[in-house]
């Protein structure tokens, strides 16, 4: 080997990271692009016409509810319009911007979930969630903006473990403001609430305090400030199917069209998910677990988004993006159980292309697959949680008499 390609390769040896990021960020990218003139029967359907009657009723519109759309979103969308840009790409621009945002947000996660700042493990996490097949259909195909919640709910969890409890509890607020789903993480903040002391329930004011303030403008616009709460209340019961293409347990007993009972099933399903995660959070308090351990909390996380995904009616196979994140971000941290990212993120992913491009994949097969996954996440969460507590009893006794 000569000398050039000696400090060549020594050049490259140093400077690993920002190679690795880059090469993920232009293979992400050309990922994306195949998918730029993609249309989805969402956009079709309902993105396409809400972005038309947004760019029809201007600034004035804003006083009126489009489609599903939370407040916030809106106000992004008619931002847009006064840009000579296509709706398709509009769309597509907002969602792949949050997935560089989701991307970063995991990796500086991971950093601080492991302990260790370290810049391969940050460009690698970057470049496993950027390049993520599922995050690329989700926003440069199909047109969707999970990233944007999400990016927000890692990057409150960061603060949080650093903490930092009002950045906390504002970047959880804004999730809320654009995504209802932002609620499959509540539980876990609560449960950190109650055993680790180190927040007030005051914090937790500050999620909704965020959310009204975000949707202020159009207030000031003339808008009814019920419509604030209104829009969650009616995105619950949009489309009144029991299932939506997720491979959770009613998947097993029921079809996608199918409406019958869908009133007492999804009193059900809330009322079996309120009491599955209560018995969870008992234990965690029972067996004085110390949630303010980042490894502990995560699975927590992972544990309490899996169950709202499973047992809660209604649910898109979309909804396991948060889940498939915090899965990659878990294992990365801790070095183990890959295969469980690796299993959900196909589920997910035989979702995606059921919806856009008709792949008949079994979904009674896959909810199996699913449920099996949902149980060995459980099993982990009581032995390496729950029952492995020995370390924390003496630390919670310790706050409780400083208490």
């Amino acid at each position: 080997m000569t000398k050039i390609e000696s400090k060549f390769f020594d050049f490259v040896q140093r400077h690993l990271p920002i190679f690795l990021i880059a090469a993920a960020t232009i293979l992400g990218m050309v990922i994306r692009y195949c998918g730029r003139s993609y249309q989805s029967g969402d956009f079709i359907s309902f993105l396409n016409p809400w972005w038309s009657q947004i760019e029809a009723g201007g600034l004035g519109g804003l006083k009126t509810q489009v489609g599903n759309y939370n407040i916030p979103y809106q106000i992004i969308i008619y931002i847009l319009t006064l840009f000579p840009l296509k709706s398709l790409y509009a769309y597509k621009l907002v969602s792949i911007v949050f997935d560089v945002v989701l991307a970063i947000s995991a990796g500086l996660l991971v950093n601080e979930v492991s302990g260790k700042k370290s810049d391969f493990v940050f460009s690698l996490t970057y470049s496993l969630v950027f390049c993520s097949i599922t995050v690329c259909f989700n926003s440069a195909f199909w047109a969707q903006c999970d990233s944007i919640y999400v990016s927000f709910i890692l990057l409150s969890i960061y603060f949080l473990l650093k903490n930092k409890n009002i950045a906390s509890f504002v970047l959880l607020g804004v999730s809320l403001a654009f995504k209802l789903q932002t609620i499959f993480i509540l539980p876990v903040f609560l449960c950190y609430y109650i055993t680790t002391r180190k927040v007030s329930i005051l914090h937790f004011l500050i999620a909704p305090a965020v959310d009204v303030v975000m949707c202020l403008p159009v207030v000031f616009l003339g808008r009814n400030p019920v419509d604030i709460i209104k829009i969650y209340v009616e995105q619950t019961d949009y489309g009144k199917y029991i299932q939506m293409n997720c491979p959770n347990i009613y998947a097993l007993i029921c079809d996608a069209s199918d409406t019958s009972n869908y009133d007492l099933l999804k009193t059900v399903s809330i009322a079996l998910t309120v009491v599955i995660l209560g018995i969870g959070l008992c234990m965690l308090i029972r067996k004085r677990v110390n949630l303010a351990d980042k490894n502990k909390f995560m699975l927590t996380s992972i544990w309490t988004a899996f169950t709202c995904l499973m047992f809660l009616s209604s649910m898109h196979e979309r909804y396991g993006y948060l889940l498939d994140i915090l899965l990659i971000v878990y294992v990365i941290s801790n070095r183990k159980h890959y295969w469980l990212a690796a299993a959900c993120n196909l589920v997910s992913l035989r979702g995606y292309c059921h919806y856009m491009f008709n792949y008949d994949i079994s979904m009674r097969f896959t909810a199996i697959v699913y449920v099996a996954i949902y149980i060995y996440v459980s099993y982990l969460f009581v032995k390496d949680i729950v029952l492995n507590s020995d370390d924390n009893e003496n630390e919670a006794v310790s706050n409780l008499i400083k208490a």
